[in-house]
């Protein structure tokens, strides 16, 4: 089928840089080098340059009590004033920002605002100085930079990258109870999830679980925001609805390939038969999490962390103490086997300098050196784990986190350019080594929706909102599938979409990912 699933590749060779990384030698190690990763991103000497930072975020303590911003105050003689606004606020306060002519050093941007401010003349181009941030260089590779690009020139810094960490979860004891094997197929997983509504699983004599709940039928982030149908999507060969895939060399939308109406058809079987927690649609990703907890459901679709970590392990144990989730393998389905879609384009934030940054060549000098020290060496230690010899020491060149690891908790926020994902995860959570490693390496298709610039002027919320709330109606049996069809020829005509095809396809082919 020619289908792109390049995750595996990329995803070996991020673990052996990672791998290289931490087993170098003193010449090379991140956290000891002098000069490249580990200089310290300038003199300490001579008045704190001042620096406006403003990015989305949350939990992040007053500028005393935060430790971090401290030491990158101390450790690159400046002045960083880091303000966060709350994720729903943050845009309009940006908005005002700029429109009053007091644009912040460092902003966040979304992909909309980064192609909207560019536009409009807003934002710096970063290729004549990307030479002087050597540590993005060698840790943000091309495929990263891409993100941030617009008209094919650079115009932020991305974050790295999260791994994929969603799975389905299995109740293995309830397999156990009913006498069944892990499924593999999705016809096994029709008879699991009809077992488990049917059988009573939790043995109390009433018909009181579903076998599968989740949160809502597709997400634009598969890493945030997993959906509840996202691996049976991908048994049958496609992403979850309103992503932009590769096949055979050309781009294709997924909710318009067919094997999105076998999906939907399949589903809908499991539906209305009553295997689904009827609540899916408007279930928000704690409510299916709390439902399993409570043992209303056999298996959901989620983050290792939503289930593997000790709070949330303590959770359900004391509801249950012989509840057993496990991971459960890709789903082999018409369409291969896939564990859901993976977005290559993600990235949890861009990072953007304004235009007139650069009539200030000291402010300019000092924001490029603060990204760049905490990409690596000593700053990514840093705003990963906290104070050496407080929150973390070494072994060598290992990270070993101290009982007071737990005050970094508001780390996050000073990641700018994300981290070393693998490293960073099971150093903080050694105990789900595995099932981190598991989600990982679990073949996955290929979206490049984050890739993609908007066309102008294209109603995105309006096919949204048409698209899901029709898929809705095939879903719950409201809507004939024989007008399957209708539904995404009226999709594709009323929404302009061969526009926006053809929009992806001329970016991802300058961006090397068609031939």
């Amino acid at each position: 089928m020619g289908l792109h699933t390049k995750w595996g590749l990329g995803l070996s060779i991020f673990l052996l840089l990672g791998a290289a990384l931490t087993g170098c030698s003193s010449a090379d190690n991140e956290g000891k080098a002098s000069g490249g990763a580990g200089r310290d991103g300038g003199q300490k000497s001579g008045t704190p340059v001042k620096l406006n930072l403003f990015v989305s975020g949350t939990n992040l303590p007053a500028p005393q009590e935060d430790f971090i911003l401290q030491k990158l105050n101390e450790n690159l003689n400046m002045d960083l004033s880091f303000n966060v606004a709350a994720p729903n606020e943050y845009d309009q306060q940006l908005n005002v920002k700029i429109a009053g002519g007091s644009a912040p050093d460092i902003f966040s941007v979304s992909k909309a605002q980064m192609q909207n401010f560019v536009k409009q003349g807003i934002l710096l181009d970063l290729d004549p100085y990307l030479e002087r941030m050597p540590n993005v260089k060698k840790m943000l590779g091309e495929n990263d930079l891409n993100k941030t690009k617009v008209d094919g020139k650079l115009y932020g810094i991305p974050k790295r990258a999260y791994l994929p960490m969603a799975t389905y979860w299995i109740r293995k004891d309830w397999l156990d109870k009913l006498k069944l094997e892990v499924p593999r197929t999705v016809d096994d997983f029709a008879n699991v999830v009809k077992a488990f509504t049917e059988q009573d699983p939790d043995g109390n004599g009433k018909r009181d679980t579903y076998g599968l709940t989740g949160s809502g039928i597709g997400s634009p982030d598969a890493v945030n925001a997993p959906s509840t149908f996202d691996p049976i999507f991908s048994a049958f060969g496609v992403a979850t609805p309103g992503q932009f895939m590769i096949k055979d060399n050309q781009v294709v939308y997924s909710t318009l390939q067919p094997e999105m109406k076998d999906a939907v058809a399949y589903i809908r079987g499991l539906v209305e038969k009553g295997y689904v927690d009827p609540e899916f649609m408007s279930n928000a990703m704690t409510r299916s999490q709390e439902k399993v907890f409570q043992g209303q459901a056999g298996i959901v679709y989620l983050n290792w962390a939503e289930m593997s970590k000790d709070e949330f392990v303590k959770q359900y144990k004391a509801i249950n103490p012989n509840a057993e989730w496990v991971q459960l393998p890709a789903l082999t389905g018409p369409g291969g086997t896939y564990q859901g879609s993976f977005d290559v384009g993600s990235t949890g934030g861009r990072y953007a300098f304004p235009k007139q940054l650069a009539d200030d060549p000291a402010k300019l000098d000092k924001a490029l050196a603060y990204i760049d020290y905490i990409t690596a060496g000593p700053g990514s230690f840093l705003v990963m784990y906290g104070l050496e010899g407080v929150h973390f020491n070494f072994d060598g060149d290992k990270v070993v986190p101290t009982d007071r690891i737990s005050e970094t908790g508001y780390a996050f926020n000073h990641q700018l350019t994300g981290r070393d994902e693998r490293n960073y995860l099971t150093t903080k959570f050694p105990k789900q080594r595995a099932l981190i490693d598991f989600a990982a390496n679990e073949p996955r298709i290929e979206t490049y929706n984050e890739m993609i610039p908007l066309p102008a002027d294209f109603p995105l919320a309006d096919k949204t909102r048409f698209e899901i709330e029709e898929l809705t109606k095939f879903v719950f049996g409201n809507r004939p599938m024989e007008q399957f069809e209708d539904y995404t020829k009226s999709l594709q005509t009323q929404y302009g979409l061969d526009t926006y095809l053809q929009a992806a396809a001329g970016t991802l082919k300058s961006l090397g990912y068609l031939k």
